[in-house]
């Protein structure tokens, strides 16, 4: 079979299925705001083009053609297509607009989200952001509700369900005040801090759960420690460790600008560190809006320059 060497014109395509759905030149033509002997000319040239005959005329009705229901169903996959790439390609320029919503868990959402947000909003000024801050349970429930699109983690999920994409690396560690006697070791063993007073973060964090992970590995059940608190925010860990209440378990990043002013000290297991990865999820068979779509490859984007950089924590 010879193949038609024939570029179809998308403004032909338009006219073309406006005359098959209204089954009428005429209305066509009004609804175009064409002439009717413009409609009737670009049909004709398209079906000269083409070698086939599209439409059956009668004084009543319009009809297509077998030839024409073919072309017909091809059409409208490209003139969708066409809006689709018009659409996302505005972005580019500017006229990306919407509201973006979406869930993240406490350690992303406070030192990761901000400044990549701040980034974000600057190349679309006309994107509204909100971003609600949870525990990793709760933003992977929030998902799955449908109450957000996206969520951003600290825990993989086993979730059938979802998408599921790796973003940045993460560790967690063990904090004390200066003035502890542990401030200068660097290294302690999970025994020792089984004897420490312990502050954790509450059940569902992901910060936890990797601490927990972490101890199984090595015969140990947090359930073992001796918990002096559990608290619902990592400020709030920071805080009740800096005034003398226990040993801390912490991300990293929550800890780099206390480092810096020496009002807190990052204390590591002789055992090995306890790493672990934060994960953006979103429904695996829904299809995000503009606003979230830009924002997912956003945020992946800049995952993976965090990673070229050999960013290991």
């Amino acid at each position: 079979m010879e193949r038609l060497k024939v570029r179809l014109d998308l403004w032909q395509l338009e006219i073309f299925c406006t005359v098959a759905e209204q089954r009428s030149f005429s209305r066509a033509a009004e609804m175009l705001f064409l002439a009717q002997p413009t409609v009737t000319s670009h049909i004709a040239s398209l079906e000269k083009r083409l070698g086939v005959k599209l439409f059956d005329r009668t004084t009543r009705r319009v009809t297509l053609t077998p030839a024409g229901k073919l072309l017909y169903r091809h059409a409208k996959t490209l003139l969708r297509e066409h809006e689709e790439a018009l659409q996302e390609l505005s972005q580019f320029v500017g006229g990306l607009t919407g509201t973006l919503t979406f869930g993240a868990s406490t350690i992303p959402g406070q030192y990761i989200l901000p400044k990549l947000l701040a980034q974000f909003r600057l190349q679309f000024p006309s994107v509204m952001v909100t971003m609600h801050l949870g525990a990793s349970g709760q933003i992977l429930d929030g998902v799955l509700s449908g109450e957000w699109e996206l969520g951003i983690v600290g825990t993989r999920p086993r979730e059938p369900l979802l998408h599921i994409v790796p973003l940045w690396h993460d560790e967690v560690v063990l904090i004390a005040p200066p003035d502890h006697p542990w401030a200068q070791r660097g290294e302690v063993s999970v025994r020792e801090l089984m004897r420490q007073p312990l502050v954790v973060r509450e059940r569902g964090s992901g910060t936890r759960s990797a601490l927990e992970q972490f101890l199984a590995q090595h015969g140990i059940s947090l359930s073992q420690a001796n918990i002096a608190a559990e608290l619902g925010s990592t400020e709030s860990v920071k805080q009740f460790v800096a005034a003398g209440g226990g040993i801390g378990a912490v991300s990293i990043r929550a800890v780099e600008c206390e480092q810096d002013l020496q009002k807190l000290t990052v204390i590591r297991l002789r055992e090995g560190r306890i790493l672990r990865r934060f994960y953006g999820i979103a429904w695996r068979n829904r299809t995000l809006s503009p606003v979230a779509r830009t924002f997912w490859n956003f945020v992946m984007e800049n995952a993976k320059g965090d990673e070229a950089k050999g960013e290991s924590r």
